[in-house]
């Protein structure tokens, strides 16, 4: 058992070491690289031992020209099945109360909450507490931290969820792998959890030289390359041009087996139960690490939602979205696509975005589906009245006509009726009023 815990930590101290190794080394901490040292097991001299103290792990800050370093950082890791007992942060203070020197900050990381008697004691003391994720359950797998991506308007906005994460043990994070907390100031960002924490303007030593070092909190910028949607088009025809795409159903395993010959692209279709996927809703995933598509097919209720799902991960291949991730998985809510997921970070959004509008492509190839519609709504006898030649509002006859349209789309390129209805409304061949009209996408 002390061999299974020993090996938890050290696990969680390793990962917490890159995770920070990261961010120092993009300069994506709030203090500049060059001036940023991060050690693991180093000791720190205790006169009342008479020896050193070995903490986990530390990062020190020096001013620019000195030797030796202004600010330090002292971080504790507890990998736990139970919440962050107080002692544990009455033992962690004592040790930083031995050390001396410098401006020292300290911090507790646990992949459990913490106890309300340990938020209370760490919030007197100034001890900052940090609520590690692991990436596993991430509904995205970024090759960056998303702590460090967050738009930090959206991280002030987010104390709430951060709460939770910090204070209730069953708490699930499946989008940030960092909660945080210092005196009584909650995020998922690290560099707004560690600017609180260093509290440098009120430093007594230095403060002002250590304003200098700092990187400046701005809102961060998207890093995933824009495609507008005429690029994505053009995209979307390239590919049904390199399998030989006539007419009418979209054949997305010519696609698989292309991208199969092309980049060794396995694609799995899972019919066994797997309760972690059922409790999220899971319909599929991509894993750039090694090339794999899964698509679960004991959770679809029909074929459409299975194409939808596979192209959409397509998507993201066929976008080169490896590069911004390792993994993917979409699930039922992800159905509302005209909903971009507020998360604070423009790079998700984006590629969530971009898959879906290429899914949609793909699947409704433009110049064909603007033939059939056209052909379909002379066979109904729809004429423009003015609103275009289909308008959607409460009117029986506008009803109708929807459904005509969109059922002859639908049958012929066996998507659903949702995805038709936005396809027509993105090519401009659907107005509708801004009432309700979710119910007649079904």
């Amino acid at each position: 058992m002390a061999l299974n815990s020993t090996k938890k930590g050290d696990e969680l101290e390793a990962r917490i070491f890159r995770l920070f190794q990261e961010e120092i080394h993009q300069d994506r901490f709030f203090l500049k690289k060059d001036c940023c040292k991060l050690f693991r097991k180093k000791g720190y001299y205790s006169k009342d031992r008479e020896k050193h103290i070995i903490f986990d792990l530390s990062i020190e800050i020096f001013l620019p020209g000195q030797d030796f370093y202004s600010l330090l950082f002292l971080v504790e890791c507890k990998s736990y099945n139970h919440p962050v007992p107080v002692d544990d942060a009455e033992e962690f203070y004592s040790k930083i109360q031995q050390i001396s020197g410098a401006n020292i900050k300290g911090v507790i990381a646990s992949t459990n909450s913490f106890q309300e008697g340990t938020l209370n004691y760490a919030r007197s003391k100034g001890i900052g507490l940090l609520r590690y994720y692991d990436s596993s359950d991430f509904k995205w797998v970024l090759n960056r931290s998303p702590s460090s991506l967050i738009s930090n308007n959206y991280a002030l906005s987010e104390w709430k969820n951060a709460y939770r994460g910090i204070t209730n043990e069953s708490h699930r994070s499946i989008y940030f792998d960092c909660y945080c907390c210092i005196n009584n100031n909650y995020t998922n960002s690290l560099k707004l959890f560690f600017s609180s924490l260093s509290n440098i303007n009120a430093a007594d030593d230095g403060g002002d030289l250590l304003n200098a070092i700092v990187n400046p909190i701005v809102e961060s910028s998207a890093i995933v390359a824009y495609r507008d949607e005429t690029e994505i088009e053009d995209l979307s025809k390239k590919v049904l041009s390199i399998i030989d795409y006539q007419d009418g159903e979209v054949q997305l395993e010519d696609v698989c087996k292309w991208q199969a010959a092309e980049k060794g692209l396995r694609v799995t279709f899972d019919k066994s139960h797997d309760d972690d996927y059922t409790d999220t809703e899971i319909l599929g995933r991509i894993n750039f690490e090694p090339l794999e598509i899964e698509i679960l097919e004991n959770i679809h209720k029909n074929a459409t939602h299975k194409k939808f799902t596979l192209a959409h991960e397509l998507g993201h291949l066929l976008l080169g979205h490896g590069k911004y991730m390792t993994s993917e998985y979409y699930q039922k809510s992800d159905f509302e696509l005209e909903i971009l997921p507020n998360l604070g970070i423009k790079d998700i959004a984006r590629m969530e975005w971009q898959a879906n509008y290429l899914a949609s492509c793909l699947l409704l190839p433009r110049d064909r589906f603007v033939h059939d519609f056209m052909r379909l709504s002379t066979m109904f006898g729809i004429r423009d009245r003015g609103f275009g030649l289909l308008y959607l509002d409460k009117q029986a006859c506008n009803i109708a006509a929807f459904y005509n349209i969109t059922g002859g789309l639908r049958s012929k390129y066996r998507v659903s009726r949702s995805v038709v209805k936005i396809r027509l409304k993105k090519l401009g061949l659907l107005n509708e009023t801004e009432l309700d009209m979710k119910r007649l996408s079904s």
